[in-house]
């Protein structure tokens, strides 16, 4: 296997919800707060609706560091799939989440392609694990978020 310089995350998961209502949860990606533990903070910072363009701040927090992360949607298929890009002082993610009917709910797939910036690069293959452990910590809560009614 040959290193391309990207940390690739996919995985997907069944939530109790239905899809219009999951989706419209996650196409504001403010709401990574409240499901993702790695995101200390998220703000929407363009006007609701989530459109093509629309931008939010989310900070992380890796290996106790606030990491801040400007998020743009780059595609949008109402419904269905949003696509973000979230680049910061060391590191830019694409992601795409797609949203799915299922026969109890819906089915949650969420891609991530990491990469970190400059001189930080050097070290993604020994993070490998640590962002799959990260992603999966994430979708975990919120399968959980989404199993509960909201607040």
């Amino acid at each position: 296997m040959t290193y391309d310089g990207r940390v690739r995350y996919s995985r997907e998961i069944e939530v109790a919800t239905g899809a219009d209502a999951t989706f419209e949860y996650l196409a504001d990606f403010a709401n990574a707060a409240e499901w993702d533990p790695g995101i200390e903070e998220a703000r929407r910072l363009t006007p609701a609706p989530t459109v093509v363009g629309s931008r939010f701040e989310v900070i992380a927090l890796f290996r106790g560091n606030r990491q801040c992360f400007e998020y743009v949607v780059t595609g949008l298929e109402q419904g269905t799939q949003i696509a973000l890009r979230g680049e910061g002082e060391k590191a830019v993610s694409d992601d795409v989440i797609t949203v799915s009917a299922d026969t109890s709910g819906s089915r949650v797939a969420y891609e991530a392609d990491l990469r970190l910036k400059g001189v930080y690069r050097v070290a993604e293959p020994l993070l490998r694990s640590t962002f799959k452990r990260m992603g999966d910590a994430a979708l975990d809560g919120l399968a959980r978020r989404l199993a509960r009614p909201t607040d």
